[in-house]
């Protein structure tokens, strides 16, 4: 259950940069979070919420856009996207990926680990 701990470090970054621009309230927050940080945007989304109680982001609006994996085969030289499914072993076993189009397990992850603080708009 990392999703706990990730929303507290998102909380932190939110509202030390809503107290440095002086904001009265933080309006909206939106993130990115790639399907391969195993993060689940629902758990994040309500622990956020929680965090925020209280505080000048309590009633912001929180936007988050989940990232498809791309990844580049060295193998065949795809460039493109990775499918995957939502398997509950992925979050106990390290899950092994392989090319689509040749089945290499020479790619490299281009996008789709991250889980970002996009934006942050605030009212001053």
């Amino acid at each position: 259950m990392h999703e706990v701990s990730i929303s507290h470090a998102i909380a932190d970054v939110v509202l030390k940069e809503s107290e440095k621009q002086e904001a009265k309230k933080v309006l909206l927050v939106e993130l990115e979070i790639g399907e391969l940080s195993l993060l689940n945007p629902e758990q994040i989304e309500f622990w956020l919420k929680l965090a925020f109680e209280k505080t000048p982001a309590s009633e912001a609006e929180l936007k988050i856009e989940t990232v498809k994996p791309e990844v580049h085969c060295s193998a065949c030289g795809y460039e493109g996207t990775l499918e995957t499914k939502d398997d509950p072993l992925c979050h106990f076993l390290i899950p092994v990926f392989q090319c689509p189009k040749c089945g290499s397990g020479e790619i490299t992850v281009k996008r789709g680990k991250e889980c970002r603080v996009k934006k942050i708009e605030i009212l001053t």
